[in-house]
């Protein structure tokens, strides 16, 4: 039995096969290696037009992923770079303006931060949460003026 790594290389460098594509494309996903699975994921979509769809979902999926573990480690920087992704392609998303706020408040770029969070309250108007952070970064701006 081969290592999913070495099953993954052999897949990517000849398949022909979609569901074999979208297994290695989910697989790397999973160990952590976005541009690959983005890559694999693309080839697939190449293939057959009628992925596209599934192409598009995979990489929301990607950017969520990256910006979730782009937080964990620390990684602010990144982390703005998937959110703003997922704000492009979602602009209705108040999750990914959160996201996009808080790694940006993080970055103590605290101007973007405010937007950013406002956004998320245009859209889900109810969530403190959001609400307490927005209030935190107009704090910080205020003193940085």
């Amino acid at each position: 039995m081969n290592s999913p790594l070495i099953a993954i290389q052999k897949i990517s460098k000849g398949s022909t096969q979609l569901a074999e594509l979208w297994q290695a494309s989910k697989l790397c996903l999973k160990l952590g290696r976005l541009n690959q699975s983005l890559t694999i994921a693309y080839s697939a979509a190449q293939k057959n037009p009628a992925q596209q769809q599934l192409y598009n979902q995979h990489y929301l999926e990607s950017m969520r992923l990256g910006a979730e573990f782009a937080e964990e480690i620390g990684d602010n920087q990144r982390a703005a770079y998937y959110w703003e992704q997922l704000t492009q392609q979602l602009p209705q998303d108040s999750t990914a303006w959160h996201g996009l706020g808080i790694a940006k408040a993080n970055l103590q770029d605290y101007p973007s931060a405010e937007r950013a969070l406002n956004r998320a309250l245009q859209i889900e108007p109810g969530n403190q949460k959001v609400r307490m952070q927005l209030a935190e970064v107009r704090q910080r701006l205020g003193g940085s003026r």
